[in-house]
């Protein structure tokens, strides 16, 4: 590759309160020489105080317009402004799609400016929706080539998906459900163009605990998630308030959202009130040093919004035996009943049955916790996946 490698990553409203994973994923790569800037469309509407809080403070966001230079920007490349209203009016849909989109030509022109500024030879998006059609009006420029990573089924991310992805030099799929989707996109597309790279986590920091106290008659079981009504915590409850009174249990819910008061409420209806204990947001820290005093952790979603959980992946990586909705990739993620439970969405009974299988014979929890962990060693590495996005990148410059 000519000269250094210089990649710009789009993250929308970085850094939101799920953002770590791709915080990791941005110092593997730079740990693999890569020169990497951080570009955002706009800050969150709330304040994450992550570990890497104060690493990201030169993060460039495109909604920061310097309105003057963008209107000389136009002037001096009426091509590629000729270029990027074309590409909006050929878009499928009605006017109204089309005119939105050209609205997103200035925040394009802007990352085309930095772009210039930086030398960054190439764009990275994570996002399908609206970030991705940013990227793709500014890599009409010419400048700079540009991949998309896909992380939810593509009905969650608007429309107009080929369009989005017909520049791209590849599509990042992470997981092979959504490869196969892209696939339906653009039939055309070589496989070796949608390459399946899960996000992955730093499995030497998230680390099983060296001694478990198998005699403690409670078993912890936790989730960590956005409160929000798709992450499914009400089913979760419904399953737990099942148990028999012999099965002891404390339940961790980690994370914040618009669903808490409720979810707050169903607890105490259903008379676990005592049993629930609701966290807030927690650094990667503090989740880690919670996932040390789990035995099960539970992800109950339903919907499409999920594809390869990365909170999954970290527990499986702390040795904590997973209960995962059947949802987006989660079936290559976990083999059901040897290193993880996978249930039905919105099943109550089914989370409850798997909840008895684990918690009914300790020496099987723990063997499965076992093998989440060899699992975890062998998939989610992040630092293996960075390079892998690392190699495509680097690939797509090699003279």
């Amino acid at each position: 590759m000519q000269g250094s490698t210089r990649i710009g990553i789009l993250i929308p409203e970085f850094p939101g309160q799920t953002h770590i994973f791709f915080w990791r994923e941005i110092e593997a790569l730079r740990s693999c020489g890569a020169d990497v800037k951080i570009i955002s469309t706009r800050k969150p509407g709330s304040e994450n105080f992550h570990e890497f809080h104060n690493q990201v403070g030169d993060t460039f966001y495109l909604t920061t317009l310097p309105v003057l230079r963008i209107l000389l920007f136009f002037v001096c490349n009426i091509s590629w402004l000729l270029r990027s209203l074309s590409y909006c009016f050929k878009l499928h849909g009605g006017l109204r799609t089309k005119l939105r989109t050209t609205l997103f030509i200035p925040f394009s022109a802007n990352l085309i400016m930095y772009c210039r500024k930086h030398h960054i030879n190439h764009m990275h998006v994570h996002s399908s929706a609206d970030a991705a059609h940013i990227v793709s009006l500014a890599g009409l420029s010419n400048e700079f080539t540009y991949s998309i990573c896909v992380h939810g089924n593509l009905n969650q991310y608007g429309d107009n998906h080929a369009a989005k992805f017909r520049k791209a030099s590849f599509i990042v799929t992470v997981t092979n459900p959504l490869s196969r989707e892209v696939s339906s996109v653009l039939p055309d597309i070589p496989s070796s163009r949608i390459p399946v790279i899960p996000m992955g986590v730093d499995i030497e920091k998230f680390r099983p605990r060296t001694h478990k106290n198998q005699s403690s008659p409670n078993f912890v079981i936790t989730s960590v998630s956005r409160l929000a009504h798709v992450k499914g915590h009400s089913f979760a409850l419904q399953a737990l308030a099942k148990l028999p009174n012999s099965i002891r249990f404390r339940y961790n819910i980690v994370g914040d959202g618009d669903m808490r008061e409720a979810l707050e409420r169903e607890a105490k209806d259903l008379g676990i009130a005592d049993k629930v204990e609701f966290f807030g947001f927690k650094k990667e820290g503090e989740v880690y040093e919670i996932l040390q005093q789990t035995d099960i952790f539970m992800l109950t979603s339903f919907g499409y919004g999920e594809a390869a959980p990365v909170a999954i992946m970290e527990a499986m990586a702390c040795g904590v035996t997973p209960i995962c909705s059947i949802i987006g990739g989660t079936t290559d993620m976990i083999t059901d009943r040897h290193d993880g439970t996978l249930v039905k969405q919105k099943d109550v009974n089914h989370i409850t049955e798997a909840l008895m299988y684990l918690l009914s014979d300790r020496d099987r929890l723990q063997e499965i916790s076992m093998n989440a962990r060899k699992t975890a060693e062998t998939k989610f590495c992040h630092r293996r996946s960075a390079y892998k996005l690392f190699e495509h990148i680097q690939s797509v410059h090699t003279i």
